[in-house]
């Protein structure tokens, strides 16, 4: 596998960064928080701690998987890259890192990126944009290099030409049941063959839950017995569920679904359930409601704007997300955190009711979260701007705790 270094593409919005005054790491922070830079980094899409104390993350754009020691310093030489390619926009790339339950056995850690295929063809008439494959792929980490680079799965069908760079791979996140889930966009084909969306037959607008090891579908999926179905699937019906977080002791699996207009839902996700998309009716939604499907419990909107088919003027995109635990934070409670790259919050999320199924506080803890939200080893909020890694940690705190302490 050849990597491909890339540079950051000059999208207009990936500019947008809505912060308070002055640095966040100088200035006092909602509930006593106080921003601190970790490292810099480009486009780190997405974090994953390790058992050990470190935390692996990945940026989108170059296809480099980067770790952070236990000391808090980034190390000198990237853990591995994978190929991306020279076209991208806000979809594409690496999105998708996870560390296998045994890691400290057999040291494994996965990526979920977009494969490059073939090149664009802008002198064709219409021009054609790239193709690419969703690929699973898994290293082992040997001293802090990944080795032996295996495709586990790239049994994925091709993004379209016509509708290139948008709503492909997800990201992937091992499950309390030692099952690797992974998430999947629509392929922004939903405008001219929503019927694919709406079918079984294949992983695309699809939420999976397969065996690590080699790809396949996991015992106790809720279409095995379909021979018509991919039995890898595990729900349906999403447009851009760019990520998800299994909550803990009760294992529900929260999960966002970014549309084309300011309404993006927070769903509860159950096996063999349909979450709506593509029947949704008619842009732009009036009251934020969907069509068929199971109801969001909750609905991300831009705050001062109006709902309207403008897509960069109202979009949310909810790019992260993790629950954090009030043993740490006691100000913030046991709660749900929500990363938005459209509007650069971090959200606070409070769930309420028996089944989890209630919002009853929605706060805003920072204004420069723009990729990746997750609770490291040490238990600390890291959060991923467009250049940093920062850390949110209680002000009063001087000197804070090395992650894997």
């Amino acid at each position: 596998m050849a990597p491909v270094r890339v540079a950051a593409p000059m999208v207009a919005f990936f500019t947008l960064v809505l912060s308070f005054s002055g640095c966040a790491g100088e200035e006092q922070l909602p509930f006593g928080l106080q921003s601190q830079e970790v490292v810099e980094a480009d486009h780190a899409t997405v974090m994953a701690p390790a058992p050990d104390g470190r935390m692996f993350f990945g940026e989108q754009f170059s296809g480099q998987i980067k770790i952070i020691g236990v000391d808090g310093k980034l190390q000198a030489d990237p853990f591995a890259q994978v190929e991306t390619t020279s076209y991208l926009g806000q979809d594409w790339g690496l999105t998708g890192l996870a560390i296998d339950p045994a890691f400290k056995d057999d040291h494994f850690v996965y990526a979920f990126y977009t494969q490059p295929i073939s090149p664009a063809a802008p002198e064709a008439s219409p021009p054609f944009g790239p193709v690419a494959r969703p690929t699973l792929v898994r290293f082992t980490d040997e001293n802090g290099r990944g080795v032996n680079p295996t495709v586990i799965s790239d049994n994925f069908p091709l993004t379209s030409a016509v509708h290139a760079d948008f709503n492909a791979n997800g990201n992937i996140h091992f499950g309390p049941d030692g099952y690797l889930y992974l998430s999947i966009g629509d392929y922004d084909i939903f405008s001219d063959q929503p019927d694919v969306l709406r079918k079984l037959d294949n992983p695309i607008g699809k939420m999976l839950r397969i065996d690590a090891k080699d790809g396949s579908a996991a015992p106790g999926n809720p279409f095995a017995a379909d021979p018509s179905a991919d039995p890898r699937i595990f729900a349906y019906g999403f447009r851009e569920p760019f990520d998800f977080a299994f909550q803990p002791g009760t294992g529900r699996i929260y999960a966002t679904d970014n549309t084309t207009v300011s309404c993006e839902e927070l769903n509860i996700i159950e096996p063999g359930k349909g979450y709506g998309w593509p029947d949704v009716g008619q842009f732009p939604f009036p009251d934020c409601t969907a069509g068929n499907g199971v109801d969001g419990i909750y609905i991300f909107a831009k705050e001062g704007v109006a709902n309207t088919s403008d897509f960069l003027a109202t979009f949310v995109e909810v790019s992260g997300l993790d629950f954090v635990s009030g043993a740490q934070y006691p100000q913030l409670g046991d709660s749900l955190l929500s990363c938005e790259l459209g509007t650069g919050v971090l959200r606070r999320v409070t769930l309420s009711g028996p089944n989890g199924d209630q919002v009853k506080a929605n706060d805003v803890l920072v204004k420069d979260c723009k990729r990746d939200v997750t609770v490291g080893l040490d238990r600390l909020i890291y959060y991923a701007t467009e250049t940093e890694i920062r850390k949110l940690v209680p002000s009063n705190e001087q000197t804070p705790p090395a992650l894997g302490s």
